[in-house]
């Protein structure tokens, strides 16, 4: 059980390691602008528009 538990914990924290918040910013604004396209209409319009909006904040921010 406690090497299941060090495998788990292992996957986490390079998983954790791997991604960064620009990573969630484009990969939610690609969901968005797919789902809001899938839509076409009423909420789609917003989804469509704010898709892009987050790529683009995901894209342009920098490490610090």
């Amino acid at each position: 059980m406690k090497r299941l538990w060090n495998f788990l914990k292992s996957l986490i924290v390079g998983a954790y390691n791997a991604f960064d918040v620009r990573d969630f910013f484009i990969l939610g604004g690609m969901g968005m602008l797919g789902y809001g396209l899938y839509l076409l209409r009423g909420l789609s319009w917003a989804l469509i528009i704010c898709g892009p909006l987050l790529m683009a904040i995901g894209y342009l921010m920098r490490d610090k």
